[in-house]
């Protein structure tokens, strides 16, 4: 009985990640991040920066979420990639105050929603990684629909299509991922646990093709019932997802810049999504 006792203690104590929330592990994030991380333009957009093994995000502590989240996937082939096996359960981000667990899902009607995808983590960076993505900071409440459907569509074209593409000449090196959930209502709705619910999802893939290509930049706004499955029927403007979020994307980038690869619904690289 007291072997038992042990063992269900240490399941209960909080995850502290091998990189934890400092100021020399922010640096880390250039290695995942193009044009630095999300800025927030107000209030209600204000986050914490958790520095992972292959990711960050930026955690509302009010929401209960995280409000953005990133990674970078390389041109690497995954044929000598070990599989480990998934974690069986999501851990608590000791680096929170809320301290969201796995139970205060438990019977909502909404999966835990990675916003960092597991196998794609496990495919770039290894099993440390992988694990790291079942941080109850890394999760949002999605509806089955979405996450078992689009979403998971959308990561796999990401990680097996786009980031693996060998084109003559035009090869893709990097993928810069950015995504997160929009919040519409105010306030918004809650789980019983307080964590509050997404009314949307948001997506932005960004990528150059050629070491001397344009980086382009295209991205999607789902919703928690999507009722088709064509990407293309959720294609929007990056400008659009930061006036949603109140968060600002690229920013180290030139105004210039940033309204190129902002302003307009991008067709160029669905080819490869689709």
């Amino acid at each position: 009985m007291k072997k038992y006792a042990i063992i269900l203690l240490l399941f209960f104590i909080p995850y502290v990640p091998s990189f934890a929330n400092d100021t020399p592990n922010i640096h880390r994030t250039k290695l995942f991040t193009y044009g630095g991380l999300p800025v927030a333009q107000n209030v209600r957009s204000d986050f914490t920066i958790l520095v992972n093994t292959g990711y960050a995000v930026g955690y509302s502590e009010e929401l209960k979420n995280p409000l953005w989240a990133v990674y970078r996937l390389g041109n690497k082939k995954t044929e000598s990639i070990q599989e480990w096996e998934r974690p069986w359960t999501f851990s608590v981000d000791a680096r929170t105050d809320s301290k969201v667990t796995h139970d205060d899902y438990t019977s909502s009607g909404y999966d835990r929603g990675h916003m960092i995808p597991n196998f794609a983590m496990m495919e770039q960076y290894g099993q440390m990684a992988q694990v790291e993505t079942y941080l109850m900071s890394n999760i949002c409440p999605q509806s089955p629909s979405l996450n078992q459907g689009i979403w998971k569509h959308l990561e796999t074209k990401i990680r097996d299509e786009i980031s693996q593409d060998d084109t003559t000449n035009r090869q893709v090196h990097s993928v810069y991922v950015i995504t997160g959930p929009i919040f519409r209502k105010n306030p918004p709705d809650r789980l019983e646990s307080g964590v509050a619910i997404p009314d949307e999802f948001y997506k932005i893939i960004a990528f150059k093709k050629g070491y001397r290509g344009t980086l382009k930049a295209v991205s999607f706004i789902f919703p928690q019932a999507p009722e088709t499955n064509d990407f293309m029927d959720y294609v929007t403007t990056i400008d659009e997802i930061e006036k949603l979020t109140g968060l600002e994307f690229f920013p180290e980038l030139s105004v210039r810049k940033q309204r190129n690869l902002e302003s307009k619904k991008r067709g160029l690289g669905l080819e490869e999504v689709q």
